[in-house]
């Protein structure tokens, strides 16, 4: 039996307004310190589930990520 291959599928690509994009000052290490967390831990939530209970951060081309500067609250 042969399988049929799925068409590849793209990437989301997400857009944020320009007006939006101001908000987005921070790196990764700054949002990190901002929240009382480790870089490393902001990462592995954004590795696995998209966000950081629910704040994306902003992919720029060069791979970096920005931040707003929000800080989560439980």
């Amino acid at each position: 039996m042969q399988h049929q291959q799925q068409p590849a599928t793209s990437a989301t690509v997400t857009t944020v307004p320009a007006a939006d994009v101001a908000a987005y000052t921070l790196t990764a290490e700054q949002f990190a310190t901002l929240n009382g967390i480790k870089r490393k831990s902001l990462e592995a939530r954004v590795s696995r589930t998209g966000s950081y209970f629910g704040v994306r951060p902003l992919k720029l081309a060069n791979r970096r990520t920005l931040w707003p500067a929000t800080a989560v609250t439980a």
